[in-house]
């Protein structure tokens, strides 16, 4: 008896091809999110260390924290940033213009705008923006002590403080924070995470869709997801 080996259908291979197209429509970009995310990072990590290392050596090198910051005039914050951080690790600088921020919104988790946004210029008032030296973009502003409390959830003990956004990502999108933006405070405490003396609870509604991400950097320096 001759045997005869049953073969596919053209409809049946067509229905095949279908459902993994389907199937890779639905998960490629999920994975291919998962991966960006783990890249952006890796890389706030990096840009933190860097952040971290610098301020060890300005504190060395006498860095204080008494910042103007109850006027539109941050000259001494600039004057410090010259002193101690510029030639260290930036390769660029831009202050309070354009050319060292990303073109468009910065926005948070939630799809909101953030506070004091402003498209090819950075986030906030006088401020100092400027490339490192790896190309990630970082956002400086002075802030008083209360105010860096309660607007990013971080205690020090000096009378003002740096709060930095860094964009991991150069100019390149999402710009939104929590993914490739993320936060930390800069004060003679050292380098810190915004919300870092926040409850966990708000530290997850935060860095959640329902928030904007300020204190996501908490949860990349421990590696952890909520």
């Amino acid at each position: 008896m001759i045997n005869f080996k049953k073969a596919f259908t053209l409809a049946e291979v067509l229905i095949t091809l279908v459902i993994i197209g389907v199937i890779a429509a639905i998960t490629v970009p999920t994975v291919v999110a998962d991966s960006n995310q783990k890249t952006f990072e890796a890389r706030a990590r990096k840009v933190y260390s860097t952040l971290t290392n610098a301020m060890t050596i300005a504190k060395s090198r006498g860095a204080d924290f008494e910042f103007e910051v109850a006027n539109d005039s941050n000259q001494n914050m600039k004057d410090w940033y010259d002193k101690y951080l510029k030639a260290l690790i930036t390769m660029k600088t831009c202050y309070d213009k354009m050319g060292c921020w990303h073109e468009g919104d910065t926005k948070g988790l939630d799809g909101k705008v953030v506070y004091y946004n402003r498209p090819q210029v950075g986030v906030g008032a006088n401020i100092i923006t400027a490339v490192l030296n790896d190309g990630s973009f970082i956002n400086i502003d002075a802030y008083g002590k209360a105010s860096i409390y309660n607007y990013f959830g971080t205690r020090i003990t000096s009378n003002s403080g740096l709060v930095i956004f860094f964009d991991v990502n150069g100019a390149k999108k999402p710009n939104v924070l929590g993914k490739d933006i993320f936060v930390a405070i800069f004060s003679e405490n050292g380098v810190m995470p915004a919300y870092r003396d926040k409850s966990l609870a708000e530290k997850e509604k935060d860095c959640s869709k329902k928030g904007q991400g300020y204190s996501c950097l908490n949860d990349v320096l421990a590696n952890k997801k909520y």
